[in-house]
């Protein structure tokens, strides 16, 4: 149960393509006029957004020629 939303719910109900959500942060200050982040969860954040790239990219099927 989220209190707020992500663009990920019309990503997924519109063209049916599944998603993750995942940011940093306390839900709480999601989409607020106060919304804050700690430094802290940010760059957890920042490296798991990058090793999740590399990590995928490992998965994708080899180009077509």
């Amino acid at each position: 149960h989220w209190v707020f939303s992500t663009n990920g719910v019309s990503i997924a109900g519109m063209f049916g393509i599944p998603v993750i959500g995942f940011g940093p942060g306390h839900e709480r200050f999601a989409h607020f006029p106060n919304e804050e982040i700690d430094i802290e969860h940010l760059t957890r954040a920042a490296a798991f957004y990058a090793s999740f790239a590399v990590e995928y990219a490992k998965t994708a099927a080899p180009a077509k020629a």
